[in-house]
């Protein structure tokens, strides 16, 4: 069986919005964690923060598992979704996305 690993990473700004880095880190977690059981394509979801924090690096990953493409899209349709999309917009200086299948 094949699925779609959607992986994004970002660079937050160290305040935004009225709130600090972390503050937004955490903000932003959570809403992604809580569309898990709610967005009907949405299989399995990860995220957390960087650990190494060299110049490299990106502040927050999330890796989410998919059936198909469709299932994605159907995601990042998602009104829940594209509201939370829209704040990390705000709050983030850099996003990195890769999209790819793996067998499973």
């Amino acid at each position: 069986m094949k699925i779609l690993k959607h992986v994004v990473m970002w660079r937050f700004l160290d305040e935004a919005e009225g709130r600090t880095k972390a503050e937004n880190m955490r903000y932003c977690a959570e809403r992604l964690r809580g569309l898990v059981g709610v967005a009907p394509t949405l299989m399995k979801l990860e995220i957390g923060e960087d650990e190494l924090h060299s110049p490299a690096s990106y502040d927050m990953c999330l890796v989410c598992d998919f059936v198909n493409l469709e299932g994605m899209l159907a995601y990042r349709d998602f009104p829940p979704h594209k509201e939370i999309s829209a704040y990390i917009g705000k709050v983030t200086s850099a996003r990195v996305v890769s999209d790819f299948f793996i067998e499973q």
